[in-house]
């Protein structure tokens, strides 16, 4: 079973910003994309910084998770029935992926593994400091983004659409009219330096940061 553990703190406004860049890289002028095809030719070349990503293959067995992070070196640890079943386009399959992906993206240096179990869960953190919570509401706002759920404002079609299951369209739905900001600024494509995400913005001749406020260069 995976185990939750303590990180940096990160609202759901914050993830909203970096899943949203991130979906701007994977999206192919739809609102779905092969997130297989994400992980082996976009995802590599914009976080070598935290080393060459390599993904593992292996057959789960009874208890083991579907999937996994490890940072040393950088690996996807991934069932091979969950891999092929996200590239067809299986909704549950490309959450799990796109949980993964969260964990590559926002945190490092820790074995991760999917769960979607309560008893996982650390219960003695607030949720933003969960890295578990973080990774679920990545996945969740990477593969349908705020902006996305409230234009389709169906659950069905945002299901069918965003080729997710019912259960996480309705949530996605409900999460994005709650939400306390939704349209975000146009970001660069350009890894922060400081913190790692992409959501660089232009500031005057530079670019700023909007996760963590470093300013950078242009030239």
């Amino acid at each position: 079973m995976a185990r939750d553990y303590r990180v940096r703190i990160l609202s759901r406004e914050d993830i909203a910003k970096i899943a949203m860049a991130w979906w701007s890289l994977a999206r192919s002028g739809r609102h779905s994309f092969n997130i297989c095809r994400f992980v082996l030719d976009t995802l590599p070349n914009r976080i070598k910084a935290k080393g060459k990503l390599v993904v593992d293959f292996y057959d789960q067995a009874p208890g083991d998770s579907p999937a996994y992070v490890t940072f040393g070196p950088l690996t996807l640890h991934v069932d091979r029935r969950i891999w092929n079943a996200a590239d067809r386009g299986e909704p549950y399959a490309r959450y799990i992926i796109a949980h993964e992906i969260g964990h590559l993206v926002l945190h490092d240096q820790h074995a991760v593994a999917f769960s979607e179990e309560e008893a996982a869960l650390l219960n003695y953190v607030q949720n933003e400091e969960s890295a578990e919570w973080q990774a679920h509401v990545f996945a969740a706002l990477f593969l349908v983004p705020d902006h996305v759920a409230l234009r389709l404002n169906d659950a069905d079609l945002i299901a069918g659409l965003c080729v997710v299951s019912d259960r996480l369209a309705a949530d996605c739905l409900s999460e994005a009219k709650n939400a306390k900001s939704i349209v975000p600024p146009r970001y660069e494509g350009e890894i922060c330096w400081a913190c790692g995400n992409l959501t660089l913005i232009p500031s005057g001749a530079d670019l700023k940061c909007d996760t963590c406020g470093s300013t950078t260069g242009c030239s």
